[in-house]
């Protein structure tokens, strides 16, 4: 799995909320999809932050019914920037 390039919070709380970040590309601001991250209703707003500092672009999804994951949980999408396919 690929790293991400922002702090995560050590957080195991169940998580509230999937943030999705992507790389800006050619004036785009969602022009690569790279990670989802997930987080705890605590620690949206510096998943967020983190992500904007580093100049990502970080959107806030809901979390599906049935779909249970931790807080700092994340998944970097092998075709991304952060999954190493590339």
């Amino acid at each position: 799995m690929g790293k991400i390039p922002f702090p995560l919070p050590s957080c195991d709380q169940p998580a509230t909320g999937r943030i999705e970040i992507y790389t800006p590309v050619d004036g785009d601001a969602f022009g690569s999809l790279d990670a989802s991250v997930y987080a705890c209703t605590s620690h949206e707003t510096d998943v967020i932050a983190a992500a904007w500092t580093v100049n990502l672009t970080a959107y806030r999804i809901e979390m599906l019914p049935g779909i249970n994951r931790t807080c700092s949980e994340f998944y970097a999408y092998l075709t991304g920037n952060f999954g190493g396919a590339r």
